[in-house]
């Protein structure tokens, strides 16, 4: 049982893990923002972070299931 994760290049090196590409163990109410605060991004690091999903936008506290592909991508804003 594991979730598959991958980091955009410039996470990763910022990533406990230093790795683009991982897989977590995982555990019933397993979130995205438990791997981001694993990894060692700060809650103010967490904001500026997108998640997706199985390739659909997600929020960081959205319930992750069994063999799920997490994304995490540098949110950009602007107009």
């Amino acid at each position: 049982m594991s979730v598959s994760v991958k980091f955009f290049p410039l996470l990763a090196q910022r990533a406990a893990s230093r790795r683009e590409s991982l897989t977590v163990p995982y555990r019933e109410g397993l979130r995205p923002i438990d791997v981001v605060r694993a990894e060692g991004f700060s809650e103010t690091d967490a904001e500026a972070i997108m998640v997706l999903v199985n390739d659909v936008q997600a929020e960081l506290d959205a319930p992750l299931r069994d063999g799920d592909r997490l994304e995490f991508m540098i949110a950009i804003a602007g107009g």
